[in-house]
């Protein structure tokens, strides 16, 4: 009996001069985390709520020490996905990150706002919430049915002259316009190794030394 209280009462000890030894440190909101996918995403071939990865790719270091190391895997999900429509054709999605977890199991509640987006043909970020807007097709769609009049109007010029030219030019026109409408926009696609950029929008505090310890996220929101 004396030995197993000897024993609680070291072993309290060593945890106490554990919690002693470590250290907190605190990311302020409005610092950046840059990170890049590790899988491809897709308005085509995703949908609202699936899950996503991305790999810190630059070390957060506050008073010379690294507090984020490269290498931490940031955790997330697509919180909103619009697929291209036939007359909009812009596909839209929104990456809301979780979490991040350190290469030595330490994981972390994130809240951070995407701000910048590199690596995919035609995206960006649009508004404040941190969606991202896929390419436009609508030059494209002008330029076909600027063709179809075209091709149309000189088929008509050489059956009916002028008056030809009118109805053969609209005729083509309105075809391309049909076809136009029948497809889909061009669809947003991240591809692996996009780099994304966030911003923290709560304060994070890490403790040093404290693995698989979940780190505390105050609730003030940013000013």
């Amino acid at each position: 009996m004396v030995k197993r209280a000897l024993l609680s009462a070291l072993l309290a000890m060593a945890i106490a001069a554990s919690v002693a030894q470590a250290e907190t440190y605190s990311v302020s909101a409005g610092t950046t985390l840059r990170c890049r996918l590790t899988q491809t995403l897709s308005t085509r071939l995703n949908f609202q709520n699936d899950p996503f990865t991305a790999s810190v790719t630059e070390p957060l270091v506050i008073g010379g020490r690294q507090i984020i190391p490269v290498g931490s895997t940031v955790d997330g999900h697509i919180a909103w996905l619009v697929r291209p429509g036939r007359i909009r054709g812009v596909g839209e999605m929104r990456l809301d990150a979780e979490k991040v977890t350190f290469p030595d199991g330490r994981s972390y509640s994130l809240n951070a706002l995407l701000v910048k987006a590199y690596g995919a043909e035609g995206a960006k970020v649009q508004d404040e919430e941190g969606s991202l807007k896929g390419p436009s097709s609508r030059m494209k769609d002008i330029q076909e049915i600027g063709l179809g009049m075209g091709g149309g109007g000189f088929l008509g010029t050489i059956i009916g002259g002028f008056h030809g030219a009118v109805v053969g030019g609209a005729i083509g026109g309105a075809a391309g316009l049909v076809d136009t409408l029948r497809r889909r926009g061009k669809d947003l696609t991240l591809p692996t190794g996009t780099q994304l950029e966030y911003q923290l929008t709560r304060e994070l505090v890490v403790t040093s030394d404290a693995p698989r310890q979940t780190a505390s996220v105050k609730s003030e929101n940013i000013r």
